[in-house]
């Protein structure tokens, strides 16, 4: 059937072009009926051409695998309708399919070639300015329709399975304080492993909405004159279970106090304690993991090293990235999401986070630096508090602050 230049008039790519810039068009366009579940393009393909959907529906689908070893799977974002198009990647560089469209039900698609289009719209300029400008107009609505039901969906969803969670692991605590009666030393290390993994799963749930919602904004909102060492013995508190039941020894090496630094002080504990559980998730047992931190004039400087598995050359460049877990992490639990969160976090004090593997020749494990610059302001310019009582520790001779 011979498509013209009225029936593309009736589309939200095309209407109110000109009609000698339809007429053109209409030729290049050919009218193509697909039976349900028919792949129209696969993501990551060559994209070379545009769909404009005309009866049916198309789903939109990504591929999600959580880490080298996870399963792949598909998941759709978007459902598009009859007036919408799909495909957009034909028209901008790489051309290359962001995602799969895959028919839901029997659907009549136009299919236009990416690359004709594209000269028509070099040729006619003023029309090409305005394809790309609805292109563009398009893609920010359902971009900001899909984020907002992310993170409401998230946060509905980690809401619900936080509350039963909360419930169990107060049941749990009761019963390791010993008010529902004596415990014999099995009975405690079996209530213990399960306290633990409630807690890794309630991290992987905060982790989860954190990454839907977590910007940069958010986090300078916070800011407040905190106390480093106050901070660093939160965190290893949070970790200090997960690394008894592998009997690992937490170690924190510094001054006995600190000069204030402004900061998000929930968010930058968030930073040290994931690295910390990160370094006794992947540590040995009856290994060492260490806390460490010095004043600079300029910045604070904390680091967290350990005697674990370490981290591939190969996989160092992409270990910050959202859910990328390392080659060599076998079983070990987790979405990947702690360092890229961590890296969000560190970057919106405009700080940095770093890794070095190994860090000792002939050693094994990681260290990780983040570097908190002082430049970081209250909204008032306040100066720091003129005493800030900051917490009392024993300090050996060498600088360490035992801690387990």
């Amino acid at each position: 059937m011979t498509v013209t230049a009225e029936a593309l008039q009736r589309l939200e790519l095309f209407a109110g072009l000109p009609p000698d810039v339809l007429a053109r068009i209409a030729p290049m366009a050919a009218e193509e009926r697909n039976p349900d579940g028919t792949l129209l393009f696969s993501e990551g393909a060559s994209a070379k051409s545009l769909f404009l959907v005309l009866e049916g529906r198309i789903s939109l689908e990504k591929r999600v695998q959580l880490g080298r070893t996870g399963t792949p799977r598909r998941a759709s974002i978007e459902i598009v309708g009859p007036g919408h198009a799909v495909g957009w990647s034909s028209l901008v560089a790489p051309h290359e399919y962001t995602s799969s469209g895959i028919c839901q039900g029997e659907t009549m698609v136009l299919v236009i070639s990416g690359e004709r289009l594209r000269r028509l719209m070099a040729e006619e300029p003023a029309a090409g300015y305005l394809i790309l400008q609805r292109v563009a107009s398009i893609i920010r609505e359902r971009l900001t329709s899909s984020t907002a039901t992310l993170t409401y969906f998230l946060s509905v969803v980690s809401h619900e399975l936080k509350r039963p969670l909360a419930a169990v692991e107060n049941y749990l605590q009761v019963m390791l304080g010993g008010f529902s009666g004596e415990l014999d030393e099995k009975q405690r290390r079996l209530i213990e492993r399960s306290a633990l993994r409630l807690s890794d799963l309630r991290a992987l749930i905060s982790d989860m909405l954190d990454f839907a919602r977590m910007q940069p904004e958010q986090i300078r909102a916070d800011l407040e004159w905190v106390d480093p060492l106050q901070i660093g013995a939160e965190a290893i508190e949070e970790v200090r279970l997960a690394a008894r039941q592998k009997d690992i020894h937490l170690k924190a090496i510094g001054p006995t106090q600190y000069r204030p630094i402004v900061a998000a002080k929930r968010r930058l504990r968030q930073v040290v304690s994931n690295l910390l559980a990160n370094a006794v998730k992947f540590s040995p047992e009856g290994s060492t993991v260490t806390l460490s931190a010095r004043d600079e004039p300029d910045a604070l400087v904390v680091e967290v090293s350990d005697e674990g598995i370490g981290i591939p050359p190969d996989d160092q460049p992409h270990i910050f990235d959202d859910f990328f877990r390392g080659g060599n992490a076998g079983d070990v639990g987790g979405a990947g999401l702690g360092l890229s969160i961590a890296k969000k976090i560190v970057e919106a004090h405009h700080g940095r986070i770093e890794v070095k593997s190994p860090y000792h020749p002939g050693k094994s494990g990681a260290k990780f630096s983040v570097t908190i610059p002082r430049t970081l302001t209250l909204p008032s310019q306040g100066g720091p508090p003129g005493n800030v009582a900051l917490q009392s520790a024993r300090q050996t001779s060498d600088g360490t602050v035992p801690v387990s």
